[in-house]
């Protein structure tokens, strides 16, 4: 069995898909509860963030093209660490199941671009929420065997989702040098300093770190 343990600890996110990749490759047909744990809330914790760094770009509706396949690929780890293989239709008719369709988080996160001045808070905080949210729900409809009830779905991705909205949301309002921080970013990107990959890379270190 491939141990949970040896994807690392979590200091700094490792880019979300080699996380995805080492628990879809794992075998936890073995694994302890606490392991299965661990290892779902690494998933959930670096694919939150990658979405959320996916976020700070600023076209609308642009956002839930990037972020769903996170999403996707998130869901299916998730499913993976409990012992289920799903495809990509399997998993976004579960996610329409509890209210976080595509459709309807694209609806969101369009119109948080449009809010003057504190509109890429929102945007950073609703894209983080909105996965973590999705990661709590999939995990506890795998952890049951499938046998969660939409209500309860909903209403777990909703209280959820809530909750981790307004944790960013007042998190990043008292750090008012991360807008700075990712304006300097993006200007280093645009005058060549730093590559696509290294501006990704660096785009969610300082967004883990917030």
């Amino acid at each position: 069995m491939v141990a949970v343990s040896r994807l690392g600890p979590y200091n700094a996110p490792m880019g979300y898909t080699d996380t995805i990749n080492r628990v879809l490759a794992g075998n936890y047909d073995e694994a302890s509860d606490e392991e299965k744990e661990e290892a779902v809330g690494k998933v959930v914790t670096v694919c939150s963030v990658a979405s959320a760094a996916v976020a700070v770009q600023p076209i609308p509706f642009v956002d839930t093209a990037l972020i769903s396949p996170i999403q996707i690929a998130m869901v299916q780890a998730i499913a993976r660490v409990h012992g289920h293989k799903l495809d990509t239709k399997s998993i976004l008719e579960i996610l329409s199941t509890f209210g976080a369709s595509i459709v309807a988080q694209n609806v969101l996160m369009a119109a948080a671009k449009f809010i003057p001045f504190l509109g890429w808070v929102v945007a950073i905080s609703m894209a983080y929420a909105l996965t973590y949210a999705v990661g709590e729900v999939s995990h506890a409809y795998f952890k049951s065997g499938r046998g969660l009830s939409a209500d309860a779905m909903k209403d777990l991705f909703r209280r959820t989702y809530e909750q981790k909205k307004k944790e960013k949301q007042e998190q990043n309002k008292s750090n008012a040098s991360l807008k700075d921080k990712l304006t300097q970013l993006n200007q280093a990107r645009e005058a060549g300093l730093l590559s696509d990959e290294e501006f990704a890379q660096k785009k969610e270190e300082l967004l883990a770190s917030f």
